[in-house]
């Protein structure tokens, strides 16, 4: 049974800590992530305060009371909108038991900007993409900016992180998957390559691209055709064009097999 507390366990570290009802409701309901407590204040609103209540029960999640003041000191922001969950680390998937499901994925390569690795989770949700990939160092972790940047979109879709992101390509290559890079260097653009599932998509970190290791593993490299010689788009960008393209080509085919 949830019980209401006046305390917390642990640190209040405001980075364990998420606010916001659009985030903080996305995340409960996805039922993945469960919280170690949810506070929340008279300035929730009383539906959500009541789902709030009914779901601390069902996953004995504590249930924390206060004032509006209280709560913007637990979590270090005016912004809380009466409701905050502290969180344990984010439940990352297994890249192995992936392996053999998974017909679209996103690689993200060193991707340090958490609003940038928002973008891309919610890109990737909305343009049907099946898992996205990380690796363990040199990445941006799932934080509150990873969380609200993706709209909650961290929770619909399985986040895999690995040691090793050139073994982990070289496992999906063996499996007959194409291994395509977005690198503004690219002989082919992404509407001259067939970008058709089964693929990963591997988008590299913000201020030198995708790895020398990594595009050795591509099939092919792949480049967004530009309108002038502005050079690179932003990596979220990038990532929801080529992520658009892969959809388009699949929806192509699916129709042209119908036909």
């Amino acid at each position: 049974m949830a019980r209401e507390s006046k305390s917390t366990r642990g640190t209040n570290h405001n980075r364990a800590w998420l606010w916001g009802r659009h985030a903080v409701m996305e995340t409960l309901r996805a039922g993945r992530w469960i919280p170690f407590e949810v506070a929340v204040s008279p300035r929730c609103p009383p539906e959500i305060t009541q789902e709030v209540y009914q779901y601390t029960q069902q996953h004995s999640v504590a249930l924390i009371k206060e004032c509006d003041a209280d709560l913007a000191k637990r979590c270090r922001s005016e912004e809380h909108q009466g409701i905050a969950v502290r969180l344990p680390e984010y439940p990352y998937a297994s890249f192995d038991e992936l392996c053999g499901t998974v017909n679209v994925w996103l690689v993200l390569d060193r991707i340090h900007d958490s609003h940038n690795f928002g973008a891309m989770v919610r890109s990737a949700v909305g343009l049907g993409v099946e898992a996205v990939l990380v690796g363990e160092t040199k990445q941006s972790a799932i934080n509150r900016q990873v969380v609200q940047s993706s709209a909650g979109a961290v929770n619909l879709l399985p986040i895999a992180r690995v040691a090793n992101l050139v073994k982990a390509m070289d496992s999906l290559r063996d499996r007959g998957m194409k291994i395509v890079a977005a690198s503004e260097k690219a002989e082919h653009t992404i509407f001259a390559a067939d970008l058709r599932p089964p693929i990963a998509i591997i988008i590299g970190n913000e201020g030198h691209g995708v790895d020398a290791a990594l595009l050795e593993r591509c099939t092919l490299p792949v480049r967004i055709p530009m309108a002038n010689h502005l050079g690179s788009l932003n990596a979220a960008v990038a990532a929801g064009i080529v992520c658009y393209e892969v959809l388009r080509q699949k929806s192509e085919g699916r129709k042209q097999n119908d036909e």
